[in-house]
């Protein structure tokens, strides 16, 4: 393509838009909107999962050995929990932090009083960290072999929400994915028809330029390239609202709400646009370019 080429075809973009300013702002508000739904959306669902695998996190396996076990039996049963496929880390839990750990969690120093030392009735133990929720059973079954074995004596889990937070992860991506998918088609319909009422309103000057002798390719260009800016401004509005308006969101939330902060956190803003704000442009020029090629298909028929 030549040099002079690209500048006609540019030129001629840019005067087209600004001859149809009125239609070049409905193209642009009906790109923007749809995106700003979509950005929405995706920030809910991805900070949904988000703090479901948080929770997921903090729900782990405590298994708890003899109280006679001796030091060398803690150590080799330790190494073999770490042997375990799917075990992420093993944190080994002695009788006396059990207790401080106790007393801290009941507030109730007083009431344990004295029961340091060889009086402490706790047990060595493990908190075991499991590399997916998804895999807890499978570590279980090696955990209930040991014990079995009677290398443990006792084995707690949170089975059943373990269960339920599986669930709940699965129907939120499910339900994310159809309304994004939903969203997607939304938009192209609408993109498309607004655009071909756009080239409607200019499809006398198509058609002499078609019965001039000028290529298909040297008409479609100049409403591509509009369709480029439609859609990659079209885009960009709505990231420059949505991402200071998120990053506020969150600071507002946690500042009347601080106990949530303690309990799970929201995905950073930095983290959720890195990936939405090229999403969204590269989604944004597609449209454009689908909906201008779309619609100046039916004009160059003549």
């Amino acid at each position: 393509m030549k040099p002079s080429s690209i500048k006609y075809y540019f030129k001629e973009s840019f005067t087209g838009l600004l001859k149809n300013r009125l239609m070049t702002v409905a193209s642009m508000a009906t790109v923007a909107a749809c995106i700003l739904i979509m950005s929405f959306s995706y920030c809910m669902v991805n900070n949904l999962q988000y703090m479901l695998t948080q929770l997921e996190d903090d729900i782990g396996i405590a298994a708890f050995m003899p109280s006679n076990a001796t030091a060398e039996q803690v150590e080799n049963v330790k190494k073999e929990i770490e042997g375990i496929e799917h075990v992420a880390e093993v944190e080994y839990v002695s009788p006396d932090a059990a207790l401080e750990d106790l007393k801290k969690e009941l507030d109730a120093d007083d009431i344990l009083a004295g029961l340091e030392g060889e009086n402490n009735p706790l047990s060595n133990s493990f908190n075991i960290s499991i590399d997916d929720i998804k895999n807890q059973e499978i570590v279980l079954q090696n955990l209930n072999e040991i014990k079995q074995r009677g290398d443990l004596e006792n084995i707690k889990d949170a089975h059943s929400e373990t269960e339920v937070l599986i669930k709940i992860n699965t129907i939120i991506t499910v339900i994310g994915i159809v309304v994004i998918a939903i969203l997607v088609t939304i938009s192209v319909v609408i993109i498309v028809n607004t655009i071909k009422i756009s080239v409607f309103t200019r499809k006398t000057e198509i058609n002499i330029m078609k019965y001039v002798g000028a290529t298909d390719w040297f008409i479609r260009w100049p409403f591509i390239i509009e369709g480029v800016l439609i859609g990659l401004l079209g885009a960009l509005i709505p990231m420059l609202i949505a991402w200071p308006a998120y990053a506020k969101s969150i600071s507002m939330i946690y500042d009347f709400f601080p106990v949530i902060k303690n309990m799970v956190t929201f995905r950073e803003s930095s983290e959720i646009f890195s990936i939405l704000l090229p999403f969204s442009l590269i989604f944004g020029i597609l449209l454009g370019v689908i909906g201008s090629v779309t619609s100046i298909r039916k004009h160059l028929k003549v």
